[in-house]
């Protein structure tokens, strides 16, 4: 029976070889081995196993788990072999000497016993066999549900994209919104201030008119004094007239009294005094008409000014009204707007930090779908790692089955044909070692074993060092 075995060290006769898979199935523990070995001058090592004919039974295979994967895909476990060379051929001659006091019988009881335990491993790795396949298929339709997985996340992701794509386009549209509310309030805080300014030319000029009505006042009153005391001389000058007059008269009087003897010249007093009064009385008349008319006009001009002035005056307060009027509407023009731009800006913030907010809680969710999207491709990487292995793992155990089978076939041939042992074992030997000769390395050493009447398996392995 042939086995496979890597890791050969060719310093040493101490060999660490691992299990292949043609004798011993990967998912069973082989028993432990204890080999010697002695090599003869053409290359060929002959090696004796001590195994116990209990342990080799099928009751000591029990069914576990596989550890590893092989670069090739077998599953294997290590097993510890202790080999001895020996000193001399005289072990070689003892070894044969006890095999040859084998009886058939025993050699036959163990080739049934063995394959007694064959047929339990062949059932036992096709019930294995299925359970794989089993594995198999829920391995693809889990793998078909997570690439269903996959594209929902895809879509759902691209939704998301979307959405924040929409987003984004109304946050500039708020931000274009807010830049024209700017703009508004720049040119209503500039029409504000020109009505200030408007204003407070308008109180200037309207404190002018007030100090200018003041002065009018003013120049009023210095008039009417100065009337009065012009109406005052004009009655002193009139009495003091009408004094001199009446001194004139009394005198006239008199002189016509004390002087009777000049009744020659009482006629040309009497004209110069008539002359005199008749210039003094139009004197008087023209200075009082001259007074009279010039504080007419004086008056008409006074009263024409604080006409002229009231109605300035009345025309600036009524435009001071006016413009305070308009001030008031522009103050609470100008506070609605004011209410309207922080109701805006507080808008504007809450749907930036709700946006902000929406994209946060977006982008946590994209590079979690990413996260679960890698997790799942991983996943799925790992699965279709294992389902490789477990093709591999049913490749093996079908070559190992059909290897099984044809030893089974071989040895029932050399049963019905009445062969010896030793001959098809020699010839299986032979042959095994021309075609494995051409196929292995420095690392590969080809085993054949078989049992003798002693329950002893021998190995024989060409080495190429």
């Amino acid at each position: 029976f042939l086995c496979v075995f890597s890791k050969f060290t060719s310093n040493s006769t101490n060999y660490s070889l691992k299990q292949g898979g043609l004798l011993f199935p990967p998912s069973y523990k082989s028993p432990a081995l204890s080999l010697l070995c002695s090599q003869s001058c053409s290359g060929l090592v002959s090696m004796s196993f001590m195994v116990d004919h209990h342990i080799m039974g099928p009751s000591s295979y029990r069914k576990a788990r596989p550890a590893s994967v092989s670069s090739s895909g077998f599953h294997s476990q290590r097993r510890r072999l202790t080999y001895s060379q020996p000193s001399s051929i005289d072990s070689l001659e003892t070894f044969n000497g006890d095999m040859t006091r084998r009886s058939e019988k025993e050699i036959l009881q163990a080739l049934n016993d063995r394959f007694a335990g064959y047929i339990d491993k062949v059932r036992n790795l096709e019930m294995h066999n299925r359970n794989l396949e089993a594995e198999a298929a829920a391995l693809r339709q889990s793998q078909a549900g997570r690439s269903s997985v996959g594209e929902h996340y895809e879509r759902e992701l691209g939704d998301l994209r979307g959405l924040l794509q929409q987003l984004t386009g109304e946050k500039a549209r708020a931000v274009v919104e807010h830049d024209h509310l700017e703009e508004d309030i720049q040119h209503l805080r500039g029409r504000l201030e020109d009505e200030a300014r408007n204003r407070e030319e308008l109180e200037a000029a309207a404190r002018a008119m007030k100090k200018y009505a003041e002065d009018c006042r003013l120049a009023r009153m210095e008039l009417d004094k100065k009337l009065c005391a012009l109406e005052e001389e004009a009655d002193f000058l009139k009495k003091n007239h009408e004094e001199e007059v009446a001194e004139l008269l009394a005198q006239i009087q008199g002189a016509q009294v004390s002087f009777d003897m000049r009744d020659a010249l009482k006629a040309d007093v009497t004209s110069a005094l008539r002359e005199i009064r008749s210039q003094l009385d139009s004197h008087a008349s023209k200075s009082a008409t001259h007074a009279e008319e010039w504080y007419q006009v004086r008056m008409e001009r006074l009263s024409e000014a604080a006409k002229s002035n009231q109605d300035a005056i009345r025309g600036s307060q009524e435009e001071i009204a006016e413009y305070r009027r308009q001030l008031q509407s522009r103050i609470i023009e100008l506070e609605t707007l004011r209410g309207t731009k922080e109701s805006l800006e507080r808008q504007r913030m809450e749907s930036e930090d709700r946006h902000q907010d929406d994209i946060n809680s977006l982008q946590e969710t994209i590079n979690q779908l990413d996260s679960e999207l890698k997790n799942t491709k991983w996943e799925m990487a790992s699965q279709l790692r294992d389902y490789q292995e477990l093709l591999n793992v049913k490749m093996a155990l079908d070559i190992e089955i059909a290897a099984y089978r044809k030893l089974l076939e071989g040895e029932e041939n050399r049963l019905v044909s009445g062969g010896s042992p030793y001959s098809y074992l020699d010839s299986r030997i032979s042959a095994h070692m021309k075609v494995k000769g051409e196929e292995i390395s420095d690392t590969v050493i080809p085993l054949i074993l078989f049992k003798t009447h002693s329950n002893h398996l021998l190995i024989y392995c060409k080495h190429q060092s």
